[in-house]
């Protein structure tokens, strides 16, 4: 198996403080600590991880609950199609459509240990289908803002700095 590259990792990052919140367009909030992720069915996923940059870190086994087990805790609201996955570090987020998502992997666990804070643990987020690109991998998974419209590139690090996603 080869390896993911390792970057610095934000000074806002506590995998001590992670909590993952739903929220948005979802008739149960939920708020998830770290050590009620065993309440999810984990699931394995090896494959190849391709980044922009030119490098590839083949055959990962990455472990972890899939994302739409998650949003269907949330009761997703039937016309809520996106859903905005935030970064830890306050500074990053994805948007995808929820029916693409929920196929995507939370990952815990890297080759049969925890997922480590410099590969973006305690929480990743691997999407599973092949014509994903690396940047939608976020590390430090801290929020999924379930939404009725498509977010907008401003909706990135608006929420976090006004604390809307509490």
């Amino acid at each position: 198996m080869s390896q993911l590259r390792t970057h610095s990792v934000p000074d806002e990052i506590d995998p001590n403080e992670w909590t993952l919140r739903v929220t948005g367009a979802v008739s149960e909030p939920l708020r998830v600590k770290r050590g009620e992720l065993s309440e999810f069915p984990l699931e394995t996923v090896t494959e190849d991880f391709e980044c922009v940059e030119g490098w590839i870190a083949e055959g990962l086994s990455w472990r972890g609950i899939r994302v739409g087990s998650v949003l269907n805790r949330a009761a997703p609201e039937a016309d809520a199609d996106y859903v905005l996955v935030r970064s830890m570090d306050g500074e990053y987020a994805c948007s995808f459509r929820r029916d693409r998502v929920a196929d995507a992997l939370l990952a815990v666990e890297l080759g049969d240990r925890p997922l480590p804070v410099e590969h973006g643990g305690p929480a990743r987020l691997v999407p599973t289908t092949g014509d994903s690109d690396c940047w939608e991998s976020v590390k430090w998974v801290t929020a999924l803002e379930v939404r009725r419209s498509e977010p907008v590139v401003d909706d990135t690090a608006e929420n976090i700095a006004t604390g809307r996603l509490e």
